[in-house]
């Protein structure tokens, strides 16, 4: 090996090693984010969270069909039915160069949004090192309806036969 082959693998490794530094700076697809269920009870009190992990597709898309699926299967806890309230999106989506701005002023930024509709949720890339803080937030409320029969009963009442004062006379 000659030493131009040494010097051109040394600059190489130099500049890898540099840019190794850097790399969490760089924005990412996002693939799999937090999935938090908040159960709220009757007295609009916390009393449970659940917390698991959900796989997005390769364009970081929840689909619609999956969310639906996801509320489904957790809307009933300790065997009472809950009905949704909200689902909030936390979604950091930075540039490298922002990230400064954010640190001397972050009351400038917002990265929760409110979902109005059950419809596939996007996540815009964010940077590797805030790509673990992205979210979305499932928050159900204790469904207290009574489902006994709801049916409303009708009465019939017979009326009463009207008799006539005179009768037909037969010819």
């Amino acid at each position: 090996m000659s030493d131009n082959d040494e010097l051109d693998d040394s600059w190489m490794s130099d500049i890898e090693n540099e840019e190794e530094k850097y790399g969490h700076f760089y924005r990412e697809i996002n693939n799999e984010i937090e999935l938090y269920y908040i159960y709220v009870d009757s007295d609009n009190k916390i009393y449970y969270i659940k917390k698991e992990k959900c796989s997005l597709n390769n364009s970081s898309i929840l689909q619609r069909e999956k969310l639906i699926n996801l509320l489904k299967k957790n809307q009933i806890y300790n065997q009472k039915k809950h009905k949704l309230i909200s689902i909030l999106q936390y979604n950091i989506d930075l540039s490298a160069e922002e990230v400064f701005d954010y640190l001397n002023e972050s009351d400038k930024f917002n990265f929760l949004s409110t979902k109005s509709s059950i419809e596939e949720i996007k996540w815009r890339d964010s940077i590797r090192l805030f790509k673990d803080i992205n979210s979305l937030h499932i928050i159900f409320y204790e469904d207290k309806k009574k489902t006994k029969g709801n049916t409303k009963k009708i009465y019939i009442k017979k009326k009463a036969k009207k008799h006539r004062k005179s009768r037909k006379k037969s010819i």
